[in-house]
């Protein structure tokens, strides 16, 4: 059973005070001391937390518009080459009240002495501004666990989790060691208190991986147990002490046919409202599971690619934002945008100005929008089309 916990008004510590309850499936180092200190306490609180909270008819349920955009592969501040980008896209974004993306680069700030672990048209680093850029745009929640997230090794981690934290941002996914990587962040918006929880199933070298002694990402490799208890109990950690638990997944790795479904719903019978994923650059279907949002893949948002014309098909070039509208009870309604981003065109600055968006109108917008709701239908999820968007109402 999903549960709620509702809003206190006393400050909480801060997530990683928090990523010592996280404990089931934790190296062995911290077995014992958790299980003697901390473990005894969680199922107390889960059962306080899940008690039913009496409702006054009368009183005004808080709720908050979440937007949830594509990943951000982004490695320029485009204001640097372009008049009035995202034009279209920035007010949906701005007027939100909370905005989440995954953040598909490697920061290197400055004084970081970062060496790039690759050298081909693959790796994505980027310096700070990129941040500001997303931060202008509204973004207060990041992901940070990707393929990319080791481009600059264990000094980039630790050099783009120190950027985000100089600005602001929530995040998680990435950390110091394996216990802040999978350690749930959690961001008050209004009178709800948002939880997030990171993980990457990818590709990547072994030494991406976060351990009790490296930096690294939240690595959920579908063939282990280990990791996919130890994710698990984040999720209910989050839950427990959250309004609302966000859950998401980089997803670009070999793995069972089905996997992925699996383990979202796994996600969201552990205490997750919603599951987000990215990883393959094209649009997914949408699934609503015992109340809960899953959003397979929304592709990309920004896509500063430095592939050649014609690398990718044109579905890698659309994509939507997810408008959610919450209370503590969980999703209530999604309104998805078409966007459409700019493919680029050979010359001067090609790479500087390609893979922005701008929301897709006309016939454009209608394809990309069909091709969701045909995508979604494959789970039993009926969109109707409003006015050029597409919504999924779940809560009356």
């Amino acid at each position: 059973m999903r549960c709620r916990r509702h809003h206190q008004d006393a400050e909480e510590g801060s997530s990683s005070e928090k990523g010592s309850k996280i404990s089931q499936a934790l190296p062995d180092f911290m077995e014992d001391y958790l299980i003697k200190t901390l473990w005894w306490l969680l199922p107390i609180g889960v059962l306080l937390g899940c008690a039913e909270r009496p409702r006054d008819p009368t009183e005004n349920e808080s709720s908050l518009s979440l937007v949830i955009v594509g990943q951000a592969l982004i490695e320029h501040d485009p204001r640097s080459y372009l008049d009035n980008p995202l034009n279209t896209v920035a007010p949906l974004l701005r007027e939100a009240d909370a905005v989440f993306t995954n953040l598909e680069v490697a920061v290197a700030g400055q004084g970081c002495i970062c060496e790039p672990t690759r050298e081909d048209v693959y790796f994505h680093g980027a310096g700070p501004e990129v941040i500001d850029y997303l931060k202008d745009l509204g973004v207060s929640l990041l992901s940070l666990a990707n393929n990319h997230s080791w481009d600059y090794g264990a000094a980039g981690v630790l050099s783009t989790i120190a950027e985000v934290n100089a600005r602001g941002l929530t995040h998680s996914g990435t950390g110091a060691d394996l216990i802040a990587a999978l350690t749930p962040a959690y961001l008050y918006v209004g009178d709800l208190r948002l939880s997030l929880v990171s993980a990457a199933s990818v590709n990547s070298p072994d030494d991406a991986r976060a351990t009790e002694t490296r930096a690294g990402v939240n690595m959920l490799d579908p063939s282990s147990s280990a990791d996919w208890e130890r994710n698990l109990e984040s999720i209910r950690v989050a839950s427990a002490e959250s309004d609302l638990a966000i859950v998401y997944q980089h997803y670009q790795t070999d793995a069972e046919p089905g996997w992925q479904e699996e383990w979202a719903r796994a996600a969201i019978d552990a205490g997750a409202d919603i599951y987000v994923s990215h990883g393959e650059p094209t649009l997914m279907g949408v699934e609503v599971y015992q109340s809960g949002l899953i959003l397979y893949g929304l592709g990309n948002f920004i896509f500063n690619t430095k592939t050649e014309l014609g690398r990718y098909t044109s579905d890698a070039w659309q994509s939507v934002i997810a408008d959610i509208l919450l209370d503590d009870r969980g999703v209530i309604e999604v309104t998805f945008t078409p966007v459409a981003l700019d493919p680029g065109t050979e010359g001067p600055l090609f790479f500087e100005t390609r893979g922005y968006p701008e929301v897709a109108v006309g016939a454009v917008g209608e394809s990309i929008l069909s091709r969701l709701l045909d995508l979604s239908a494959a789970y039993g999820t009926s969109l109707e089309l409003v006015d050029g968007k597409a919504v999924l109402r779940i809560l009356g």
